[in-house]
């Protein structure tokens, strides 16, 4: 992205949405408004739109089931209960709602009931998958940079998050850290060994959240426009001539409410996520 785009949107895309040239407002004035929406709509739906690492320091209940902060759950990384280190691996993890299990291979049976005495790493984000896509070309062990065979590594890059899942029952993501080389690309951490044939998937933002978020740096944009209107000439007087122009900013209203259903619409279709406090 450039020197004034966002995480998210960029500046072409809130100006190609809003229709409002550099004449009006600035870039940097644009760029102001992109960084004070984004987080906004991150903070709106209780997630991340890009992958993210979180630790969380819990107390255990004497269950053998936990509920994560954050959501969607991409992988879990690092485990530990009452000072001692779990495999991860041993945890069944549901990614949309965030409930961790350990399951039959766990060395722990619970977590224990105890004040701070459960940390969890984890990588969590609300991302969908993109049309770029391979598969496994050989079973995957678990470990850090891990090479991966893969049927292509075309549109594949290096700082992509993917997917891994297949009908051995696995799913995490990864992000791949080195420049992929021919028939493969390395990631940097496998929790899970992954059966042949396995899909590997890259992510990416929420077209829709791209759209939404555009939507609301319009809406600013466009406040900033309507505000900045109060000293518009409205009308002429020549002696006995008088001429009225209007309110100036009859357009910008039609734009506002124009660009307010779309936004409904979106967060009509699309639900906050479940956050545990």
């Amino acid at each position: 992205m450039g020197e004034f785009d966002g995480d998210y949107v960029t500046l072409a895309s809130v100006r190609r949405t809003s229709g409002i040239g550099s004449t009006e407002i600035s870039d940097a004035d644009v760029k102001t408004i992109i960084d004070e929406c984004e987080p906004q709509i991150e903070r709106f739906y209780n997630t991340v739109f890009t992958p993210k690492e979180e630790i969380e320091v819990r107390d255990g209940d004497n269950t053998n089931r936990m509920i994560l902060r954050n959501n969607p759950v991409l992988a879990v990384r690092e485990l530990k209960i009452n000072n001692s280190t779990e495999d991860p691996a041993h945890l069944d993890v549901s990614k949309g709602s965030g409930k961790i299990v350990l399951n039959s291979s766990a060395t722990a049976s619970t977590f224990t009931k105890s004040a701070y005495r459960v940390i969890i790493k984890y990588i969590y984000g609300f991302l969908e998958e993109s049309s770029t896509s391979t598969t496994t070309s050989a079973a995957e062990v678990a470990g850090t940079n891990v090479s991966i065979a893969v049927g292509s590594i075309t549109d594949f890059s290096n700082g992509d998050w993917v997917e891994i899942y297949g009908m051995d029952g696995y799913r995490e993501a990864a992000q791949i850290n080195a420049t992929p080389a021919s028939g493969a690309i390395q990631v940097d951490k496998l929790i899970y060994g992954h059966e042949a044939g396995s899909t590997v998937v890259k992510l990416q933002v929420n077209k829709v959240i791209e759209k939404l978020m555009n939507i609301s740096c319009s809406l600013a944009m466009v406040a900033r426009i309507v505000g900045q209107s109060y000293t518009d000439i409205v009308g002429y007087t020549m002696s006995e001539f008088s001429v009225q122009k209007g309110e100036p900013y009859t357009q910008w209203r039609e734009t506002a409410q124009q660009l307010m259903k779309e936004r409904d619409e979106i967060l009509g279709r699309i639900k906050p996520r479940p956050c545990i406090m």
